[in-house]
């Protein structure tokens, strides 16, 4: 029967898309199959890039500091701040910038589990 694992590591951050992103869980880091969990954290301005993910679905949800998230073709806006969260299907573009002039941690949890 599988156990609980659990990992918290600082080794895994890098740049992605613009912005710092620390990873967590994945395949490789603990084995699981159907989602990843990362972190982001941006300074004011900063933020992730347009992009999509065809094959996974994700949610963001914000721990601290205040931003904005673009999606669709038209660039609807949201507003996020601590204890929001936004889910963004598969296939939809999406952006994300630190509006607010403290830092912004986002948790993103993307399924199924894909790179």
């Amino acid at each position: 029967m599988p156990v609980a694992k659990k990992i918290f590591s600082e080794t895994d951050v890098k740049k992605v898309l613009g912005g710092t992103i620390r990873t967590f869980f994945t395949k490789e880091t603990v084995g699981t199959e159907d989602l990843i969990f990362v972190m982001g954290d941006f300074e004011p301005n900063e933020g992730l890039d347009p992009h999509v993910h065809d094959e996974q679905e994700e949610v963001y949800y914000c721990v601290s500091g205040k931003g904005t998230v673009w999606s669709g073709e038209e660039k609807k806006e949201t507003l996020i701040e601590p204890g929001v969260g936004l889910w963004i299907p598969r296939g939809v573009e999406h952006a994300v910038r630190n509006t607010g002039d403290e830092q912004l941690q986002i948790a993103f949890f993307l399924a199924p589990g894909k790179k």
